[in-house]
């Protein structure tokens, strides 16, 4: 028996039926094992029909001879000593045609034919479980090398990144190697980026399994692709479904049992993870999942500072995307920033109201502002600038900003004197001046307090009734009317509100009446005078 040699092409096209017949025949008799070679050269058919049906047949037979133990070398008496060393010989060639068997899966993982990439996948975890059970442990010398391959694939399909994330989230230890082994990948990208010396950091396996940068981009949207979909830590009660599972009798737990481990192994994976260089829109993304995927399952969630200071010092999304995340670690964590306001007062540019996160923006700085022991020079300054933005707005966004300051107001009843302020005798009759500073980047110097709402006033000829409308709530008592709720105005958009406008009831006005005294004619009434009728008047 001669291991298989790959080479395209060089065995005779047949049939989906006759390949299946190959395998059958591999199964029922010992003298055509040679037809797994056959099938080896079939799976590289230029035929996708004659490819993926020999690539599926030849995992079911490798499966089946595994589960009879044509695999193991078999160690029997010395009076059949000729028969074991056959035996051993068929299992040797078995493993060493498996080993070409898995080479050619991890190829097929970038297959562009979904359907491949999928049982590539399934294959190369059956032959994990199948080494697990023969190593009488977790075979994570094969899995990390899929888990290298899965996300350094440019090509993975839906397909293959659903059925993988149903994987990591259907058995326990699985998913505990995977956060360990990207861990581990994406330490030593950075290692190697950052000129470490890679002896004190990691093996020679490891070395050799660095990516080349042109890698990197691949392995970081995949991945994040897959972080992304993985289900949520658990608690330790919830564990115990595993593709190996382990003998009960051990006195030790092993560590795919421990909820602290899963948790370590998250943590550091994801600490990882946010130490390398992505792209904007990958920053953004990460960004959108820290708040509720990443910061509630780290062991230490302070160590995310770093990360998420220098995304609001980033300026534009990136800092509004950053907000909720730095804000957690602030009210729950006790992680002490003081310049957190004064940062937030700065995100209110010109440009502010225009982005697609304005919604998003807005609701958070509403938590941020909901709390009524803030002291009232900063709540003044917020109202005065989000107002004078809303003098240059889109419409959809002066619609949010009207209630969002009603209920500013509100909640702060120290900051009622800015609706109206009364002139002191020394400006009576002079040119009126805004004492607020607009430029100013700190809330505690720029004068909001002594300021006026005079920009209500100019909204209410706004062209959009809606608009115009909504400021005269300011003109009634602010303390007998309920607070409105944000979220009926934080969608809006031109097309909500055209939308509005085109459905509105418009009531015409009936014509005027009008009663004549006399009407000249040409002919003279006679009887009841024309006079005494109501007509039109034109």
């Amino acid at each position: 028996m001669v291991a298989a040699k790959r080479k395209k092409g060089s065995a005779t096209e047949i049939d989906a039926a006759g390949v299946r017949e190959l395998a059958k025949e591999c199964l029922e008799t010992k003298g055509k094992l040679n037809n797994i070679v056959t099938l080896l050269e079939l799976c590289e058919s230029e035929t996708e029909e004659i490819a993926y049906a020999s690539f599926v047949s030849i995992g079911h037979v490798y499966a089946t001879l595994l589960e009879r133990g044509d695999f193991k070398k078999r160690r029997a008496a010395r009076d059949v000593e000729e028969q074991d060393d056959v035996s051993t010989t068929v299992a040797k060639w078995l493993r060493e045609n498996r080993s070409v068997y898995v080479q050619l899966a991890f190829s097929y993982l970038s297959h562009p034919e979904p359907a491949m990439q999928v049982a590539a996948l399934e294959s190369l975890m059956s032959v994990v479980k199948d080494e697990s059970y023969q190593l009488k442990e977790f075979h994570n010398a094969l899995y990390q090398q899929v888990v290298e391959k899965c996300v350094a694939n440019d090509n993975m399909s839906e397909h293959l990144l659903e059925n993988l994330t149903e994987t990591i989230n259907t058995y326990d230890d699985v998913r505990y190697y995977f956060y360990k082994d990207f861990g581990k990948i994406l330490g030593s990208t950075l290692d190697n980026r950052n000129g470490i010396d890679s002896k004190m950091k990691t093996t020679s396996k490891r070395r050799k399994r660095s990516f080349a940068t042109d890698k990197l981009p691949a392995v970081i949207t995949t991945g994040f692709n897959i972080l992304s979909r993985i289900r949520d830590p658990v608690e330790e009660s919830e564990l115990g479904t595993y593709l190996y599972e382990s003998d009960s009798s051990r006195e030790k737990k092993p560590v795919v049992a421990s909820a602290k481990e899963h948790k370590r192994v998250f943590s550091e994976c994801w600490l990882a993870f946010l130490r390398q260089s992505m792209s904007a829109d990958m920053h953004k993304r990460v960004l959108l999942a820290m708040h509720k995927k990443i910061i509630p399952f780290l062991s230490k969630p302070t160590l995310l500072i770093d990360f998420l200071v220098d995304s609001y010092d980033h300026g534009g999304a990136v800092s509004i995307l950053a907000l909720n995340g730095l804000f957690t670690l602030v009210t729950e964590h006790n992680l002490d920033y003081p310049d957190f306001y004064t940062k937030l007062y700065a995100l209110f540019d010109k440009n502010l109201l225009h982005v697609k996160y304005r919604s998003r923006f807005l609701r958070l700085v509403d938590l941020f502002l909901s709390s009524s022991q803030l002291p009232s020079y900063l709540v003044a300054a917020f109202i005065k600038k989000m107002l004078r933005l809303a003098l240059n707005a889109p419409p959809a966004a002066i619609v949010t900003i009207i209630p969002f300051v009603y209920n500013l107001l509100k909640r702060h009843p120290a900051c009622l004197c800015l609706i109206h302020r009364e002139q002191s005798p020394e400006q009576v009759g002079k040119e009126a001046e805004d004492p607020y500073l607009v430029d100013e980047p700190n809330p505690a110097l720029c004068k909001a307090l002594e300021s006026s709402l005079w920009e209500l006033q100019t909204l209410k000829s706004h062209y959009l009734h809606t608009i115009s409308g909504l400021v005269r709530v300011f003109e009634e008592p602010i303390a007998k009317q309920p607070s409105y709720d944000l979220e009926d105005f934080l969608d809006h958009s031109y097309a909500t509100l055209f939308e509005s406008e085109v459905k509105k009831k418009t009531v015409a006005a009936s014509p005027a009446l009008a009663t004549h005294t006399e009407i000249v004619g040409i002919f003279e009434p006679v009887g009841r005078q024309i006079s005494d009728f109501a007509c039109f008047e034109l």
